[in-house]
């Protein structure tokens, strides 16, 4: 049962494709189809070679700001580091449907790649796989135990916010402080 629900879409979109480009093709004529066809190739080309980039630039972005007090990719990526990866996978995937000819596959790639269509997608596809991941496997709750245990570790005001500062111990010694990044240990100084 299940590999049928798999090979359905995979036999009946082909089908689609076929039928929906005969229908345009009679309707507004074979050489106009084509042109259609290849403006949509382009397109997903030039989505490709620009949004991906950009995409790939706010990813790097949102990674550079999730940098931990060694300069060093946190363990759990946030919400940002997340949000700018579905982003980015999104406006490939969307460029990559746009370069397979067929009208279904370019509007699925729109809906991938346009700003306001985009979350709705990121949030469809997330939920589906998020939860696929959970139930199938205990990845999902590795990745909870990893962000809770993450946040325990800043140091947070009342209303939840983390606090920016030096640590320092009940005697008055300075452990650390932003730019503290010696790798050597000093007197006070905590390793690792």
């Amino acid at each position: 049962m299940r590999r049928a629900a798999i090979l359905l879409p995979l036999v009946a979109v082909p089908i689609l494709e076929i039928y929906l480009i005969s229908r345009v093709g009679t309707a507004i004529g074979a050489g106009n189809t084509v042109l259609l066809l290849l403006a949509g190739v382009i397109a997903g080309a030039l989505v490709i070679r620009y949004e991906g980039r950009r995409a790939l630039r706010r990813l790097q972005n949102a990674m550079t700001e999730n940098a931990g007090p060694h300069d060093t990719v946190a363990a759990v990526p946030g919400p940002a580091t997340n949000r700018a990866a579905a982003d980015a996978g999104l406006a490939i995937a969307g460029g990559v449907l746009l370069i397979i000819p067929g009208f279904i596959s370019d509007a699925l790639g729109l809906l991938c790649i346009l700003p306001f269509t985009r979350p709705l997608v990121r949030r469809l596809i997330g939920g589906a796989v998020g939860s696929q991941v959970a139930k199938r496997t205990r990845f999902g709750a590795a990745v909870g135990e990893a962000r809770r245990m993450q946040d325990q570790m800043r140091m947070h005001q009342p209303d939840g916010k983390v606090v920016q500062g030096e640590v320092i111990t009940p005697d008055g010694a300075h452990i650390w402080q932003p730019g503290d990044n010696t790798p050597e240990p000093g007197p006070g100084r905590l390793t690792g």
